[in-house]
């Protein structure tokens, strides 16, 4: 006959001694604790010292190589009677325009017109050597000129570890110190609030990456403008006109909505949950249309509501202004125009000439004269990418051309053409 212990047995180790004692009568979810306390007792106090084993691998492992895939295309003047010189010179001109938009990323157009020779002798010169492959997608007549169109497989880390060795690197690339108007409400379980934690917190990044920022007490003043009413309501046109009151190139317009009540966590009693969700818009003022929006969640919890309420709003606050400061640079980057005024034009055949010389620069999608008077002419150009400062740059490296750069400022170059 076999027989069952009704008590446990007696256990003993270095760490400690388990008494053959009648257990109390505790439920079954108070006895199950209670035995995995006394495992873990008894393995802390038997438990022989571990044996140290020594790793072989090294923390030192080969770099992989970092690479981004880009399309770029050139727009040249083709050369007579010579096709395959025409090809090659496209090709060429094309990779330039992808390692360009490489480049772009990190420095300001200021850099590339103040470094422009340091630039063209560390990168530009040695273009191939930065491309790990392409495939040329399109080549051919397009109107007057020719056009080719490359996908190019960049080395990315090579090219930012050459800008970073130059001195020149950023963390965040601006255009031309861009002046923004920021607008967001912040809601609290429905109600709107006075606080401005999340435009505070906004407009400090954007300063710090040496935006201009609109005063928040300017727009305090105008709070009952139904313009800014509207515009926070997310209507585009609105938040456009009021950034031109301001003199503003960008309006960040949003809203940030809390909620916050009891905890429902059963480990977390007596604590008060609060969840975010902010959600905002970039508008360029130029065109009153969105260039991008960025939306951020989070909750936490903390023993007071006031204190939950502004610990999640400034955590999502500075999670959205990082991304904004980052963004919206790229953006203008990528959306901009420039007016380029040229003294020194002698004649309407001279100005024709002048044009379709811009017409021809890497990232450029049009040229338009707009105005001739005595030797002084203005052309619009539409960029496909960068700034009026990268091309003040490509201006007085033109072949063919003796051109001075005389001012840049905004989306503006003002030059002489010496005779």
């Amino acid at each position: 006959m076999v027989s069952y212990r009704t008590e446990p047995p007696a256990f003993s180790c270095a760490g400690g001694l388990f008494l053959n004692k009648k257990l109390p009568q505790y439920g079954v979810g108070m006895l199950k604790k209670i035995v995995i306390f006394g495992v873990c007792l008894i393995l802390a106090g038997c438990g022989g010292a571990k044996q140290v084993v020594k790793s072989d691998i090294t923390d030192t492992q080969a770099e992989k190589e970092v690479l981004i895939e880009v399309e770029a295309e050139s727009l040249i003047a083709p050369i007579a009677g010579n096709i395959l010189a025409t090809k090659e010179q496209g090709l060429e001109a094309a990779k330039r325009n992808a390692i360009e938009k490489a480049i772009g990323v990190w420095i300001t157009g200021q850099q590339i017109v103040s470094q422009a020779a340091l630039i063209e002798e560390r990168i530009f010169s040695k273009v191939g050597g930065y491309i790990k492959d392409y495939k040329v997608l399109s080549q051919g007549a397009d109107g007057e000129f020719y056009k080719t169109k490359i996908w190019a497989s960049v080395k990315q880390a090579d090219i930012r570890k050459q800008i970073n060795d130059l001195g020149l690197l950023l963390q965040t690339k601006t255009i031309n110190n861009p002046r923004v108007v920021v607008l967001v409400e912040e809601y609290v379980n429905g109600a709107l609030v006075d606080n401005q934690t999340a435009a505070t917190i906004i407009m400090a990044e954007l300063l710090s990456k040496d935006y201009k920022v609109v005063d928040q007490e300017q727009l305090d003043k105008n709070k009952k403008d139904d313009q800014i009413k509207a515009a926070l309501r997310g209507d585009e046109k609105a938040a456009a006109q009021i950034a031109k009151k301001f003199d503003a190139e960008i309006a960040v317009i949003g809203k940030v909505s809390t909620t916050v009540g009891p905890n429902k966590s059963e480990y977390l009693q007596n604590t008060m949950q609060s969840s975010t969700e902010l959600n905002i818009k970039v508008v360029k003022t130029t065109t009153g249309e969105a260039l991008f929006a960025v939306s951020k969640k989070g909750s936490t919890w903390d023993l007071m509501a006031d204190s939950a309420v502004a610990k999640i709003v400034a955590k999502t606050a500075e999670d959205a202004s990082k991304e904004l400061a980052g963004t919206i640079a790229a953006k203008l980057y990528e959306s901009a125009s420039a007016l380029i005024t040229v003294k020194g034009i002698s004649n309407l055949n001279k100005l024709e000439e002048f044009r379709k010389a811009l017409r021809y620069l890497d990232g450029v999608a049009d040229a338009r004269t707009r105005d001739f008077v005595d030797d002084t002419a203005q052309v619009e150009l539409t960029l496909k990418y960068g700034n009026a400062q990268l091309i003040a740059a490509k201006l007085e490296a033109l072949k063919g051309w003796k051109i001075k750069v005389d001012e840049t400022g905004g989306h503006i170059v003002n030059c002489t053409i010496s005779k």
